[in-house]
């Protein structure tokens, strides 16, 4: 896997007040949740699998970490940096990867959801990266 070149970091994954509006956005309209996902969360996770046409036992396993769109490529983590700099304190629990939401654009936690979770992740390659960002510009997303 190699980096391109000229790559920029988004600038959600520099500027915490970016950061901080999209993934209000992905809470408010796209029910990024739950609050906290160490609790049980029954009725969030009832929703989501309401939504979704499935039972609840399945959509338990529908999480951001496991998302098309989870990027956790090398070069997002170097843009996201270490854990200890994020601007969410639920980041550092442990078992918690933070991964870049390419459709929300945030900074998103592997253990959580939204409304707009896509099967067949994280992002974990260059090839993907570009498939996703080609995916956006026809409108696919």
């Amino acid at each position: 896997m190699k980096k391109e070149q000229n790559f920029e970091c988004p600038d959600p994954t520099t500027d915490v007040k970016v950061n901080t509006a999209n993934r209000k956005v992905a809470i408010n309209d796209y029910a990024y949740g739950p609050a906290d996902p160490r609790k049980e969360n029954k009725e969030f996770w009832q929703e989501k699998a309401d939504i979704w046409g499935t039972d609840i036992d399945d959509v338990y396993n529908m999480r951001c970490g496991n998302c098309r769109v989870f990027d956790v490529t090398p070069w997002i983590q170097d843009c996201i940096g270490p854990v200890a700099s994020q601007d969410d304190d639920y980041f550092a629990v442990a078992g918690v990867e933070i991964g870049y939401c390419r459709i929300h654009e945030f900074k998103c936690a592997s253990t959580r959801t939204c409304d707009t979770w896509v099967a067949g992740g994280p992002m974990n390659s260059e090839i993907e990266t570009e498939d996703i960002e080609e995916a956006r510009e026809r409108g696919d997303l």
